[in-house]
C-alpha cells in the first residue's frame, strides 16, 4: 500500500516534468545540432562583413598615423592661438622682431615690412593652403579612379597629413627670408627684387625637399614607398610647379588687385560682357589664376605619374613605370594618356580656383594688425 501511494504521488510529478521537457525535446529534435549553428552564422557573417567594409573604407580613406598627428597638431595650434591673450600675442611678435635684429637683420628692412611681408603673409599663406588642399586631394583621388566617398575622406586625411610639413615650410620661409632679402639688398638690389630673389633661392635650396614630402605624404605615399630615383623626376617638376604656384600665390596673399583676363572695354560693353567681366572680377579669375592653373598643369601631370606609381608599386617602381604612365595614363594607351592629362588640367583648375580665391581675400589677423598699428607708417 505504501509503495502504491508513493508511486501515485510520483506519477503526476513525472508527468509534469515530462510535459515541461517535451517542448524543448521537440525543438531539439526539429533543430539538429548542425543546423542550430547555421542559424547564427548569417548574422555573424553580416557583422563581420560590415566590420570588414568599415575597416576597408578607413584604409582606403588613409586614416593613418600621419592623419592623427596632423589633426592633433592643427587642433593644438588653433586652440593655443585662441587661448592666448592679446598681451601674449604682442609679446611673441615683439620677441620675433628682437630676434631678427639680434641675429643681424639690418634696418634696410623695417619692422613693418618684417611683420607684414614675412610673418603675417606666411601665416596667411599657410592657412590658405590648408583651406584649398581638400580640393586638391579630392580631385587627385577622383582622377585616379577612387569613388566619391573615398575621395571625400582623402580630402580630409590628406589635408591633415600635410599640416606638420606646411607648418615647417611656411614657418622657415617666414624666419629665413628676411636674412636673404637683407643679404641681396646689401648687394644693390631693391626691396621688391631682393624679395623675389630670396624666394627663388629658398625654393631651390632644401625647401623643395620639404614640399616634395608634403606632396607625396598628402597623397598617401608612405616614407617606405619613396625611392631616390623617383625624386630625380619629382623634384625638378616640383620646382617648376612651385615657381608657377607657391611663389606667385604667396606674393599675392591679401591682395585683391590683379590683372584681368578680359579686356577693360568689357566693363562698358553690352550687358553680357559687363556681367561676365563683373563675374570674373568677383571670383578673382585673372592672369594670376591662369598662370597658376595652366603653368602648373604640365608639372602636375609629371608629379601625378610619380605619385600614382609609388602608391601602386612602392619601392619596386622604376623610372620606366613612371614614363609609361606619363605616355599611357592609367589605361596604357596614348588616348588614355591624353585623357589623364585632361583630368590633370581639370584638377589644377579646381585647386587653382580655390587657392587663388583664398589668396585674394582680405587678411584679417588682429594680433599682426595691432602690431602694425604700433609701427611707424
Amino acid at each position: 500500500m505504501l509503495r502504491a501511494a508513493c508511486a501515485l504521488r510520483a506519477a503526476p510529478r513525472a508527468c509534469a516534468g515530462s510535459l515541461h521537457r517535451a517542448p524543448l525535446a521537440v525543438a531539439r529534435a526539429s533543430c539538429p545540432a548542425g543546423s542550430r549553428g547555421s542559424l547564427l552564422r548569417p548574422a555573424a557573417r553580416q557583422l563581420s562583413t560590415a566590420a570588414a567594409e568599415e575597416a576597408g573604407l578607413l584604409a582606403r580613406g588613409q586614416f593613418d598615423a600621419g592623419f592623427f598627428q596632423g589633426t592633433a597638431l592643427f587642433a593644438g595650434v588653433v586652440l593655443g592661438a585662441m587661448a592666448a591673450s592679446d598681451e601674449q600675442r604682442a609679446s611673441a611678435i615683439n620677441g620675433l622682431l628682437a630676434g631678427f635684429r639680434s641675429l643681424g637683420v639690418s634696418d634696410r628692412i623695417s619692422d613693418r615690412q618684417l611683420i607684414e611681408d614675412f610673418l603675417r603673409k606666411n601665416v596667411a599663406a599657410a592657412a590658405n593652403v590648408v583651406m584649398a588642399s581638400p580640393v586638391f586631394y579630392f580631385l587627385f583621388a577622383g582622377i585616379t579612379g577612387e569613388s566619391v566617398v573615398v575621395s571625400s575622406l582623402r580630402a580630409i586625411t590628406g589635408t591633415m597629413r600635410i599640416v606638420p610639413f606646411m607648418g615647417a615650410f611656411y614657418g622657415l620661409f617666414a624666419v629665413c627670408s628676411p636674412f636673404l632679402v637683407d643679404f641681396f639688398m646689401a648687394r644693390g638690389q631693391g626691396y621688391e627684387e631682393a624679395t623675389g630673389t630670396a624666394g627663388l633661392a629658398m625654393i631651390l635650396s632644401g625647401f623643395v625637399a620639404i614640399e616634395a614630402v608634403v606632396e607625396l605624404r598628402g597623397c598617401g605615399v608612405l616614407f617606405s614607398q619613396m625611392t631616390a630615383a623617383s625624386f630625380a623626376i619629382f623634384i625638378p617638376a616640383l620646382i617648376g610647379r612651385l615657381a608657377c604656384g607657391v611663389l606667385l600665390q604667396q606674393q599675392k596673399t591679401g591682395s585683391s588687385e590683379e590683372a584681368s583676363l578680359l579686356p577693360a572695354s568689357w566693363q562698358e560693353g553690352p550687358t553680357w560682357q559687363a556681367h561676365t567681366y563683373m563675374l570674373f572680377d568677383q571670383l578673382h579669375i585673372g592672369q594670376d589664376f591662369a598662370v597658376t592653373t595652366c603653368g602648373t598643369t604640365v608639372f602636375q601631370y609629371i608629379l601625378n605619374a610619380v605619385t600614382f606609381v609609388l602608391l601602386t608599386k612602392g619601392r619596386a617602381s622604376s623610372l620606366g613605370d613612371m614614363a609609361r604612365f606619363m605616355v599611357g595614363g592609367m589605361g596604357g594607351t596614348l588616348g588614355s594618356g591624353m585623357a589623364q592629362f585632361g583630368k590633370t588640367l581639370f584638377m589644377r583648375t579646381g585647386f587653382g580656383f580655390a587657392w587663388n580665391l583664398a589668396s585674394s581675400q582680405p587678411v584679417q589677423m588682429p594680433a599682426f594688425d595691432a602690431a602694425l598699428a604700433r609701427c611707424p607708417a
